[in-house]
């Protein structure tokens, strides 16, 4: 209810608030330091620079891949290896809080179940008992009757379904929540129109409401279970991520040969980047740590980009084949209008990856030349800001599930009307 989706958006601020703080102290002291005397850039660098995702413009509507991805990340110009490849947190707040049962839970999986047990009789009870053919005696039109009492019996559960969403985007504070909770009713109705036009058709041919509750139960198997498990195995097959363990291996035998050769990769950085060699090219162990650093970064980045390819085609491939189900288009909007899918974690990582090259652009000349950090670099210092994706794109995402659910709605409908014929209704 409410208070759980305030609970939600209320841990979820005040992770990022503290996590945030954190860092502002730390900056605070570098401040000072350098406001007395010149600080050396090891001492700066020596904390990881922080990367923050800040909490998504509609958290209380769908956890997502927010319990799987981490919202920050501690960059370390000492380290090569990327922090999103260990989990810098244990469990999502959210998560802990709603546990696996959100809102687009109940969207996806319940809400067809109730218009569905709602609307599975609408003419077949009235076949089976007889009372079918008076209705129709009276000149009523087959097509208006069987809309008339589809809405009746599905309006009320759009209504509170469109209405608990716009309730839980009240617990999430940004400019867009409100754009984005009406984008969700607008997917909640279009969903729903759907399961009642399944309800229609299922009506069409079912003889008795034994046999329509039936039909009607193995649609919603077939379009909420099958079809996106399906589609799961599918996309798992064509393009299956890298083994874990292959990158934990490559990691290793680069972190080794590389440290093997270090006094050899720190004369060789020199002959490229004759600028920055310091006097009498002494190979300290920091230069021969971020010479390191840099080889283990080049024989990985192979393997990390297998990775993210990987991510990136199976995202394809299930935008492509979304709309078999109306399940999985209306999934995939939800999350990306709750700031939970797979398109904002892309951005925040490849904004996380510029930021690194920032940092290793500021330091690195730093080290290797033995210039201090001044006052005058405080404005300098590489911070990170996420840039949320412009709403063009997201919105343009839903607009498009919205369209596929409508088409397959109509499709639905159109079939119903086709058999809705009077001569048929009362066979």
């Amino acid at each position: 209810g409410m208070r759980n989706a305030d609970a939600v958006g209320d841990a979820a601020h005040a992770e990022a608030k503290l996590i945030a703080n954190q860092d502002a102290e730390w900056d605070a002291q570098v401040r000072k330091a350098l406001e007395r005397s010149p600080v050396d850039p090891r001492q700066v660098a020596q904390r990881p620079s922080l990367a923050q995702l800040p909490p998504a413009p509609f958290a209380a509507l769908a956890v997502g891949q927010s319990d799987l991805l981490p919202s920050h990340e501690r960059l370390s110009v000492f380290r090569a290896e990327k922090p999103s490849e260990a989990r810098t947190e244990l469990e999502n707040p959210g998560r802990l809080l709603s546990g696996r049962f959100d809102l687009a839970f109940v969207l996806i999986w319940l809400l067809p179940l109730f218009l569905l047990a709602a609307a599975y009789d609408l003419c077949a009870g009235d076949r089976e008992a007889g009372t079918l053919r008076m209705v129709l005696a009276q000149g009523t039109s087959p097509r208006l009757w069987i809309v008339r009492r589809a809405l009746a019996r599905g309006l009320p559960f759009l209504a509170c379904a469109s209405a608990a969403v716009l309730w839980a985007s009240t617990a999430s504070r940004t400019d867009e929540s409100s754009a984005r909770a009406w984008m969700a009713v607008l997917v909640v109705v279009a969903y729903g129109l759907f399961w009642l036009a399944i309800a229609a058709l299922v009506n069409t041919f079912a003889r008795s409401a034994a046999a329509a509750a039936t039909a009607a139960g193995a649609a919603w198997v077939v379009f909420v279970l099958v079809l996106p498990t399906l589609l799961n195995v599918v996309v798992e097959s064509l393009h299956s991520s890298p083994s874990r363990a292959e990158l934990v291996a490559e990691a290793r035998a680069a972190s080794s040969d590389a440290e093997k050769r270090g006094n050899e990769l720190v004369s060789s950085f020199f002959k490229d980047h004759p600028e920055l060699a310091p006097p009498g090219m002494q190979a300290d162990m920091l230069s021969r740590m971020m010479a390191v650093q840099d080889e283990v970064g080049r024989a990985m980045e192979p393997v990390k980009v297998r990775f993210a390819q990987a991510a990136l085609e199976q995202q394809r491939e299930v935008e492509r084949w979304r709309f078999a189900s109306p399940a999985i288009a209306a999934h995939e909007a939800l999350t990306d209008l709750a700031g939970t899918g797979y398109w904002r974690h892309r951005s925040f990582q490849d904004q996380v990856n510029a930021f690194k090259e920032q940092l290793l652009t500021f330091y690195e000349p730093k080290f290797h030349k033995r210039q201090p950090i001044v006052a005058a670099d405080l404005s300098k210092l590489p911070r990170f800001t996420f840039q949320e994706e412009p709403r063009s794109a997201w919105s343009g995402r839903v607009s498009a599930s919205v369209a596929g659910i409508l088409v397959l709605t109509a499709i639905a409908a159109l079939l119903a009307a086709a058999r809705l014929s009077p001569k048929r209704l009362a066979a």
